[in-house]
Formats: structure tokens, sequence, C-alpha cells
């Protein structure tokens, strides 16, 4: 049988130096694309996995990183995770992956966990920018973190999203096909989604010259609880509104029942947007108009990140922000006369 495949036999294969391999498995900067390319090309084609006790040993590193999210039940965050431990697979890390049920007091035991398992890197989307006792957890953590659609400790490298224009053309799609009574829903009101989906959402309505309701804005919580109670409540008005924007994947589910209890049929008399992606935006009868943006690609950025920062901690902050664009399916249309 053939025996393991050496580190000098990726060199060979991809004509670099074996010093250059090494470099490219602990994600140093200083190697060219090219040359950073014919080695992860070469690792790949000749299955070479690197000695992680003997690369642990010389790094002092664990060579585990860990991810939390809120709730890995939704698929869009799925991608994210799985394109993440793509990135860092071919550096030599491993992924640990944990769900903090959007609650701080179990983001900051993690935290204390992660630091006695001595993981070398955390990517998370915090529960809270506000709260002083997760971000000084945070950020007396000992090992480097990467924000997912965060803001604060403004200090660490972060990807996000830009969701404000999302919001602001799925406002304006409502009001080209007649509707002057928009909702939005989205999370806690202390988040960057929320406050850049809000605003989007108002800068949105002022643009179209349309005024609204304060109670046709609420931000309470990522649940699909909240999102039915939100909707059932606004629902209920006198002036409900005709058209509803959901602010997060999480909160179409509760939107669709509330919407389905109180006798609404969608597009012909509530046009529902998803402010985010899912499963259920893309198989629903009809399909929902969702704002979508690539979730892979703030996963692969998110574990690069990383690699770059346990390489150079002296490294400039690094952050990227994608767009949000709307993709229009069938759950829109025209209100209805009354």
């Amino acid at each position: 049988m053939r025996g393991a495949i050496s580190i000098r036999e990726v060199a060979n294969r991809a004509q670099v130096a074996i010093g250059t391999v090494s470099r490219v498995i602990n994600g140093h900067p200083s190697v060219s694309a090219d040359r950073r390319q014919r080695v992860l090309d070469a690792i790949a084609e000749l299955g070479y996995v690197p000695d992680m006790v003997a690369q642990s040993m010389r790094n002092r590193r664990s060579m585990t990183l860990a991810c939390v999210m809120r709730d890995f039940t939704v698929p869009t965050l799925s991608l994210f995770v799985d394109a993440m431990q793509r990135e860092v697979e071919p550096h030599g890390f491993s992924t640990m992956v944990a769900s903090s049920g959007h609650d701080t007091s179990r983001e900051i035991a993690l935290l204390q966990g992660f630091g006695q398992r001595r993981i070398d890197g955390l990517v998370i989307a915090s529960s809270s920018e506000r709260s002083r006792a997760l971000l000084s957890a945070m950020r007396e953590a000992g090992f480097p973190i990467v924000l997912i659609d965060r803001r604060a400790p403004a200090e660490f490298d972060s990807v996000g999203v830009e969701h404000a224009e999302g919001i602001a053309s799925a406002v304006s799609y409502l009001a080209a096909l007649g509707h002057r009574r928009i909702a939005i829903l989205s999370g806690e009101a202390g988040l960057h989604p929320t406050r850049d989906r809000l605003a989007g959402y108002r800068a949105g309505m002022a643009r179209e010259g349309l005024a609204f309701d304060e109670a046709w804005v609420r931000a309470a919580s990522f649940s699909p609880e909240s999102g039915y109670e939100q909707t059932a409540a606004m629902l209920a008005l006198k002036n409900r509104p005709t058209a509803i924007i959901a602010g997060g994947s999480s909160l179409l589910p509760g939107l669709m029942l509330a919407a389905r209890e109180a006798g609404l049929r969608v597009p012909t008399e509530l046009s529902v947007i998803a402010g985010a992606d899912s499963d259920l935006a893309r198989l629903s009868i009809p399909a929902v108009t969702a704002v979508c943006w690539p979730h892979d690609a703030l996963g692969r950025a998110a574990g690069r990140f990383l690699v770059r920062r346990l390489a150079d901690p002296a490294l400039p902050k690094q952050s990227l922000t994608v767009r949000a664009e709307l993709v229009v399916r069938g759950s829109c249309a025209k209100p209805a006369k009354g």
C-alpha cells in the first residue's frame, strides 16, 4: 500500500520549494496568488494531509477554528459554515460549530469554553452589539474573532451585508405595484442587520413619497414565534398593511402562518417579501420574492480572514461587505381594492 504523501511530493508537483508549501498550509500572506493556487491544486490532486500533531507542536496551535451561529436549522447559515470549512481545510484547520440560541450568556460561556480548548480563532454572529459583558468577553478571548454581520467590537475583522439598499429596493418594487401600506419585520433593534434594514425601509418609503405608520415597523426578535406574533398584530390593525417585508429568514415561517390564519391569500390579498432567502421562500407556492446575498462568499472570506490573521496578527483590519439584491418571484401583486 502507498504510504502517506509527503510535503516534498506536494512541492515537486506544484514546482515550488518545500518552504512555499509550508507557508501556504500555514496561511502565510507572503505567497503569490499563482503559487498558492498551484500548491492548493497539488494538495487536492495528491490527497495530501498535513501532520496535524507536528504542525500543532511547531505552531503551538490546536489547528481548530470555531463558528457560532444562532440557529443551524437555517439552511442558508449552513452554506456559510460549509464555505468557511472548505476555505480553511487546505491550511490544516478543522472547524468546530456551535449554536448559541441567540443567548448572550450562552455565548459568553462558549467563549470561555473555547479558550479552555485552546481554539485558534472564532467566527461568530453574536446576539448583542451592546452587551458590555459580551463585548468584554470577546475582547479578552485570547484568539482572533471574525464577526458575521455585526459592527461591534469595531476593531474586529468582519464580514457582512449591505441590507439597506436591498430593503429600499423591496419598498420601491412594492410601491410600483401600487402598495402604500408597506410594513417591515426584523430582529432585535440593537443589531446591525436590523438597524440597516430599518434605515433602508425608511429611506425607501421617503424615496417613494410614502408616509408610514410606526405600527407597521416591528423590531423584536428574529425567532419564528416573533414573526408570527408581530404579523398577527399588524394584520389586526384597522389600517393593516397590504404588503409585509420579513427582514430575516427565520421570520418568514411565522409571517406565512399568521397570514394563513387570518384567511389572507398570498399574493392577491397580501404581498410578501422575504428579507433573506431560504428554502421556504424558494419552495413556497407561489415562491416568495426575496432579498438575497451570497452566503458562501461571506463564509470563504471569514475563513480567509482568520487564516491571514493567525499568520500575521499585525495585519490592518479586514472586512468584506456584500450587496443584497431583490430577486422577484411570485409572492407580490397589486394590492386588493378596499
